[in-house]
């Protein structure tokens, strides 16, 4: 996804239901820990998203949910991965 082009709300919200599905399925403690970080920051970007329609999250937090949502995609496609 390295022509990811933040789409809105709608791509924090993709990669949160991908994180939640990990963290139902994780056993590790610390993994789960570091995956409620995550979802953390992923909701307050939804919420500020949310709250204003011209807010664009910074550039680290957009390379960030590029990831996710490319991880998204191969579970969702994985013949394509």
């Amino acid at each position: 996804m390295s022509e990811y082009v933040f789409g809105g709300p709608a791509d924090i919200d993709r990669a949160i239901a991908l994180l939640v599905n990990l963290d139902e399925a994780q056993s590790n403690a610390m993994a789960i820990l570091e995956i409620d970080a995550a979802l953390d920051e992923l909701e307050a970007e939804f919420e500020k998203c949310q709250a204003d329609a011209a807010y664009v999250p910074d550039k680290n937090f957009i390379a960030t949910l590029s990831g996710y949502l490319a991880w998204a995609d191969d579970k969702e496609n994985p013949k394509l991965a």
